[in-house]
């Protein structure tokens, strides 16, 4: 399983992501959406999923709006 997180906010690219939903950090390659995002915003990113086992599909979100959760 994937480490989980609360999303503090909402997601301006997963409408299913709204704050308070939980997702997993993404396993699969990014292909440098985070980092793109990061150097883009000046704000770090990370590559997020909605699935239990961190697979596909992927959308990026700023890592100070994610709350890790223990498991």
């Amino acid at each position: 399983m994937a480490k989980r997180y609360e999303m503090l906010s909402d997601s301006k690219i997963e409408p299913a992501a709204t704050k308070g939903t939980i997702v997993y950090s993404c396993h699969g390659c990014d292909y440098g959406c985070a980092n793109d995002d990061t150097r883009m915003t000046g704000v770090e990113h990370t590559s997020m999923t909605l699935n239990e086992d961190g697979s596909y599909p992927f959308f990026t979100h700023p890592r100070h709006m994610l709350k890790p959760l223990e498991d």
